[in-house]
């Protein structure tokens, strides 16, 4: 059991075999956070509460001063698990409510405990969650009560041994006889005892969709949100705590992904006497809720995992979970699919003739699954028009003969989507211009993309597009749908929400869409969805709750896709990122597909035009595809050299047997000879590894701390893909004896 209470001294461990997380009810009710860390099994509270600031002094019911005796609790100085707000402790609060009367002084205090075998199930269909089983996890759900306001607060922990991360949510429940606002909302506070940490976080924007950014922790506020509705380009949801002294492969990291596609933030504060406080939650510069009688509000999920084996190690254990729990685990094989997309290659150009055409060439090089994208639809020959309008352009495309083509050969067909847009020159807005998301008499709203946003905060508007997109799904066999969202939110105050209401409209435009990926996914289990805003704009863990792969970025250009992968692959499972070949200028077919591997691999270019070395180029790689793809899949991820701190971009993944291994290598700028050897890590030290650099059989111990001699001239862009394979002893030493000649001549190593 992850969970236990020490009733005596009122204490809860919550534990994996590599992690530990302690929770002290102090003697004024206030939850004290005693430890997380390393697997710890024995504390002391007195010993890690005591801090030698000013002690807690209050009047009492006589209006007599009253101090406490010993250092064990202070305002300005001990570790919270609900900080108060408006009171001594002027740190960031978790939490603010307020009620009619204008005062927003929050205080919550324990008032019982529940711990249960398996997930909390209530309610989750609002929000994305993790599909923890009954033996994954144990949950301790802890109930306070504000000092002032019969209002509670219900906190969630969702501890996993089997997976070795704690999930963590919250919810407020009014059961007072007055309405309160709820003006800040967080899924989880965390105090640290020191301020001896950095923060790993993605930035970036549409084409350099994700960045690697180290910020350091200072004695000031520092914020990592985003405010854009429904769209995290340039902060995403997922961060790391790294302890200043941890490596790719040693020391301590938190990581720290949010179960939400929407506005979120986490807020970072080291105070006076050098402790860190985290707040992770809604983004209360959006974020407002009136919360009626009787009513309750709940926050999206958390995830934590805890390494002290460095980045890679923190990168491990997300990916596990998310392959496994929040991933969905449909029947259709995602990893039966080599697919083309065809807006590379034709863009808005294409007619049935080209689509076929396509089709057919596809089927030579071993491509199964046939993409069409954006322009499929009546009226949609630029990016200006039609959106809301979902109906096929017959004119333009034959679908049903193109579909029926692509079966006869055994093959799949594609559409793409973006359901949550309208454009003002649609039918739909002009029969219904109050579907779209602009507050009520406001005469000139923006454009982004020359389209509105859809008012998903309205169920009428849900069903309506739903029943658009069911006309289309039903009538056609579509196995794969790429769904795109291509502008953020703004004059986002929905004009079907009443006035008190209007501050909820981010929120609750979440919401809808949710519920109609929900609806969806449902309906439709057997269609592989792919998630994409205008490229990697909507990467997270919310989006990956419904389809289990992300349009990695619509840069494809080998020389910002490295480093766009690289940072996705710190906290996203590289299957789950949506990686194509592409026609653009930088990178051999070879260079490109080297890469592409590393994601869900596909091509996106007019392959009818390629050359015949080309076109063997792109066989050889669905070929090792089918060999060791499975590898990426479910194999566990190593970082080598960061693009973001080196001239190269390196990994290697190893599968869970470690019998197999596939190594990614790029070099950014020219170089000549230099010494440089790659060394590969997680293999088993003392098997033997065949390797396709240099044809040579090696001990695991031998890769792992010598490493592949690279030390040759390499021109700019080069990009590499080694594979590793274990043999047998008697093999391997045969091999070495009659093969494997150590003083052998060879000209060149690549």
């Amino acid at each position: 059991m992850g969970v236990t209470f020490e009733k005596k001294r009122k204490i809860f461990h919550l534990f994996t075999k590599n992690f530990s997380y302690y929770i002290h009810v102090n003697k004024y009710n206030y939850l004290i956070h005693l430890y997380s860390g390393k697997y710890l099994n024995d504390i002391s509270k007195e010993r890690v509460s005591e801090r030698y600031m000013e002690r807690y002094a209050f009047l009492n019911d006589e209006k007599k001063e009253t101090m406490d005796e010993d250092y064990y609790f202070s305002f300005i100085a001990s570790q919270f698990e609900v900080a108060p707000f408006g009171k001594g402790d002027k740190r960031n609060a978790p939490f603010i409510i307020e009620g009619e009367d204008n005062i927003p002084i929050t205080n919550f205090l324990f008032d019982s405990y529940e711990i249960i075998k398996g997930p909390y199930k209530k309610e989750r269909i609002r929000f994305p969650y993790v599909r923890f089983q009954e033996n994954d996890v144990t949950t301790l759900i802890i109930t306070l009560k504000d000092e002032y306001k019969k209002v509670y607060l219900k906190l969630f922990y969702e501890i996993s041994e089997k997976f070795d991360c704690l999930v963590r949510y919250s919810k407020i429940i009014n059961k007072s006889n007055e309405n309160i606002k709820v003006k800040k909302l967080s899924s989880f506070e965390l105090d640290l005892p020191s301020s001896g940490y950095k923060i790993l976080a993605l930035k970036g924007t549409w084409g350099n969709d994700t960045e690697v950014e180290i910020i350091p922790l200072n004695h000031s506020l520092t914020k990592i949100s985003d405010n854009h509705g429904a769209r995290g380009f340039y902060y995403n949801p997922a961060i790391a705590l790294i302890s200043n002294e941890a490596t790719l492969d040693n020391g301590e990291v938190y990581g720290i992904s949010s179960l939400y596609s929407g506005d979120f933030s986490y807020e970072f504060k080291v105070d006076e006497i050098d402790q860190t406080r985290i707040i992770g939650g809604f983004n209360d510069e959006t974020f407002e809720y009136l919360l009626k009688e009787k009513e309750e509000i709940s926050t999206f999920q958390t995830l934590f995992v805890y390494s002290n084996k460095g980045i890679n190690g923190m990168s491990q254990l997300m990916h596990e979970v998310i392959r496994k729990r929040i991933m969905p685990q449909t029947k259709n094989v995602q990893k039966d699919y080599i697919l083309i997309n065809s807006w590379e290659g034709y863009y808005f150009d294409f007619d049935t003739d080209k689509i076929i055409s396509l089709i057919d060439e596809a089927k030579k090089c071993d491509i199964n699954l046939v993409v069409i994208d954006d322009g499929w639809f009546k009226n949609r020959n630029s990016d200006t028009t039609s959106l809301g309008d979902w109906e096929v352009d017959n004119l333009k495309i034959d679908l049903k003969k193109v579909i029926d083509h692509a079966k006869s050969l055994k093959m799949d067909i594609g559409l793409w989507i973006e359901p949550e847009m309208i454009s003002p020159s649609s039918y739909l807005f002009k029969e219904h211009p109050e579907f779209a998301l602009i507050p009520e008499n406001y005469k000139h709203p923006t454009l982004l993309r020359h389209q509105l946003v859809l008012d998903l905060t309205n169920n009428e508007v849900i069903t309506n597009i739903f029943r658009k997109m069911i006309d289309i799904f039903d009538e056609y066999d579509i196995s794969y749908v790429k769904w795109d969202f291509n502008r953020y939110l703004t004059e986002s105050y929905s004009p079907s929400l009443p006035v008190e209401r209007k501050k909820e409209t981010n929120y609750r435009f979440m919401l809808g869409v949710y519920d109609l990926l929900y609806r969806f996914t449902n309906i439709y289990p057997h269609i592989l969805l792919e998630t994409c805003a205008s490229g990697g704009g909507r990467f997270d863990l919310g989006m990956l709750f419904f389809s289990p792969q992300i349009w990695g970025s619509d840069e494809t250009d080998i020389a910002l896709r490295a480093s766009i992968q690289y940072a996705k692959n710190i906290f996203y499972p590289l299957r789950s990122i949506g990686a194509h070949v592409s026609n653009r200028k930088i990178g051999s077919i070879q260079d490109k597909a080297c890469l592409a591997f590393f994601g869900t691999f596909g091509y996106e270019l007019d392959i009818t035009k390629l050359n015949e070395e080309d076109k063997k180029q792109i066989k050889f790689f669905n070929s090792l595809y089918k060999d060791f793809h499975h590898v990426v899949e479910e194999g566990k991820y190593y970082s080598i050299f960061s693009p973001f701190s080196s001239n190269y971009a390196a990994w290697n993944v190893v599968s869970n047997n470690k019998k197999e291994c596939l190594v990614y290598f790029m070099n950014y700028k020219k170089e000549q000879t230099k010494s440089r050897f790659l060394k590969i890590k997680g293999l088993s030290p003392n098997k033997f590894y065949f390797n396709s650099l240099t044809n040579d059989i090696y001990k695991g111990s031998f890769y792992m701390n010598v490493g592949l001699n690279l030390s040759c001239p390499m021109d700019p862009y080069f990009s590499a893909l080694f594979v590793l394979k274990e043999v047998d002893d008697i093999r391997a030493k045969l091999y070495r004896k009659t093969k494997q000649v150590d003083g052998g001549k060879r000209d060149k190593l690549i």
